[in-house]
């Protein structure tokens, strides 16, 4: 397994992302989003740090109990005095603004770059993207194995596809979000024990971040 990636104009980024994504099934190369010279050389200086194999990750991955590793997570959380409770909030409903796939912009402007790198990667399903880029094992980001077992769980479960991915930053197309607050609120406690940083430093509770995900077509992560 391995990928490529090839320079493209911001503003034909995500016509060539679904073009491709149409393609991936006959070509077996997925597309992906990963942004600018920077954010490319981020994921390829993070990789040097893995001693494993792709095939390695992803056997692993096939190894990991996901509801085990959600248990050890949250008894880590009441080791240090989390409340549950007031992470949870107030359910304020389904949250209008749902956010789209956003790494061909700059991130503070908003603006389209001129230039970004689109990547293909050779592989059989969406999943095992990060263990193709050996994506993380730094500061709160989860190992390669983890980001495979949640990303096949939600694939199956939600239609959950990653499609960008940078030096921080994990981009998702969802095509069966959740329809109902409780299957919401479920997903955004996975979601946070997966990412905190999207809770803690970003919509400071499950129930707004649940808000976020209800019928949304678009899932976005953040480590810091």
């Amino acid at each position: 397994m391995a990928f490529t990636t090839f320079k493209i104009a911001g503003s034909k980024a995500l016509d060539a992302l679904y073009l491709r994504r149409e393609l991936f099934p006959k070509t077996g190369d997925y597309p992906f989003l990963i942004g600018d010279a920077e954010s490319l050389q981020r994921i390829n200086e993070a990789a040097e740090f893995y001693d494993q194999s792709t095939a390695e990750i992803i056997q692993r991955s096939m190894a990991v109990d996901v509801d085990q590793w959600l248990a050890e997570r949250r008894e880590e959380a009441a080791e240090d005095e989390f409340s549950a409770e007031d992470m949870l909030g107030t359910w304020t409903g389904d949250v209008p603004e749902k956010g789209s796939v956003n790494l061909h912009r700059d991130i503070l402007t908003g603006e389209i770059k001129p230039e970004i790198f689109l990547g293909l990667a050779t592989i059989k399903e969406p999943w095992q993207l990060p263990a193709v880029l050996k994506y993380g094992a730094w500061n709160a980001c989860p190992e390669a194995e983890i980001h495979c077992v949640f990303h096949r769980k939600w694939q199956t479960q939600f239609g959950a596809q990653i499609a960008g991915l940078s030096g921080d930053v994990i981009e998702c197309i969802v095509t069966n979000p959740p329809r109902d607050q409780a299957t919401a609120i479920e997903l955004a406690w996975e979601q946070y024990f997966y990412c905190p940083d999207i809770v803690e430093q970003g919509c400071e509770s499950i129930s707004y971040l649940a808000g976020t995900l209800l019928n949304s077509p678009y899932w976005f992560f953040w480590w810091d």
